[in-house]
């Protein structure tokens, strides 16, 4: 797969397969912004409870960034993959004895909740997908917000730390399976 991430026709190809994947999202409502350590996490639509058995909302998609991403609208970033970096609002620790590693909630985990909240007229609903040959996405909302990746490195390592991001899509059958897009490709 590293070959075809290199060739013309080859990284054509890889566009179009991110923005198939990423093609049922289209129409769905953001339902849920989260992180694990440093990865960010958005969900996308709702599996009935009938069939989940939860009593909240449960993410029918699952994307789970694990790059640099940012959510920007009209050319204003809005709250970005660095912000992570930063302490919450409020708090009386100083950037320099920050460590969101160790934090419960950072920054970032501000920004995201603002922007999920800002749209008084309802959920951010997506409205188109983007993907390029680099293996970057972007997702544009019906209220001009755009949640974009940028992949940083062709390197590849063995223990798959090099996953950019992944699809998980609803699981109604068994069949179906994760998208996932590395340094050296596109996995299924």
């Amino acid at each position: 797969m590293r070959g075809t991430r290199r060739s013309g026709h080859g990284r054509r190809a890889i566009r179009r397969e991110i923005e198939a994947a990423l093609a049922p999202l289209v129409g769905l409502p953001l339902t849920a912004a989260t992180r694990a350590v440093d990865m960010a996490t958005f969900g996308f639509g709702a599996l009935p409870a009938a069939v989940t058995g939860a009593t909240g909302v449960v993410a029918a998609y699952r994307l789970h960034i694990q790059e640099i991403w940012r959510i920007q609208q009209e050319g204003e970033i809005l709250v970005g993959y660095a912000d992570y970096f930063f302490p919450p609002d409020g708090s009386r620790v100083a950037r320099a004895d920050f460590t969101a590693r160790d934090a419960p909630r950072t920054r970032r985990d501000d920004l995201v909740d603002a922007w999920v909240a800002h749209d008084p007229d309802g959920p951010h609903v997506v409205a188109g997908v983007r993907g390029t040959r680099a293996g970057d996405l972007a997702i544009a909302f019906g209220d001009g917000c755009v949640l974009e990746t940028f992949a940083c490195s062709v390197s590849t390592a063995a223990d798959g730390s090099d996953e950019f991001w992944r699809l998980i899509p609803p699981r109604a059958t068994g069949a179906e399976r994760t998208f996932v897009v590395t340094a050296h490709g596109i996995e299924h």
